[in-house]
């Protein structure tokens, strides 16, 4: 049994309400939708095997630079690829071991997804973009694509 106080206002029992209406609301289809989340992860949440790595963004002289951590990803396992206006990261890690011995063979396999999409918050120049792989850490450096000025035209 719950002993709320009268007329004194809790925050998180508002918070916990909150979080019951959202389960309702979304406890209906599922946590999973066709093979898929309804909401989006946050960075470092596994769901349904694929993880969004921790990124860290930065613009220094002219340059949109991307730090991606990656652990444990051969570099031929990495995929980058600029859409539009979004950097889109993604790698694959298998791995899979096996012991033989008298009596028993013991084999393990794990499968890992990495996939993030990053909005750039400018265009970059798509033929000058470099990328670096080492010690886990993706390093993107994409130049600035320069703005053109805007003209006010006045009406006549």
């Amino acid at each position: 049994m719950v002993w709320r106080r009268k007329n004194i206002w809790d925050p998180f029992e508002e918070l916990r309400r909150m979080e019951e209406l959202v389960d309702r609301a979304f406890g209906e289809t599922g946590p999973d939708y066709f093979g898929r989340r309804a909401l989006p992860g946050a960075a470092g949440e596994e769901l349904a095997e694929t993880a969004a790595p921790y990124v860290d963004i930065k613009e220094k002289e002219g340059k949109i630079i991307v730090a991606a951590d990656i652990p444990g990803v051969e570099k031929s396992d990495i995929s980058i690829n600029i859409r539009g206006d979004t950097l889109e990261i993604s790698a694959e890690k298998k791995e899979e071991k096996e012991e033989e011995e008298e009596g028993y063979i013991r084999r393990e396999r794990s499968y890992k997804k990495f996939y993030r999409s990053i909005p750039l918050p400018t265009e970059v120049d798509k033929d000058n973009v470099d990328a670096t792989f080492e010690n886990g850490v993706l390093q993107i450096e994409m130049p600035k694509l320069a703005i053109e000025e805007v003209k006010k035209i006045e009406l006549k």
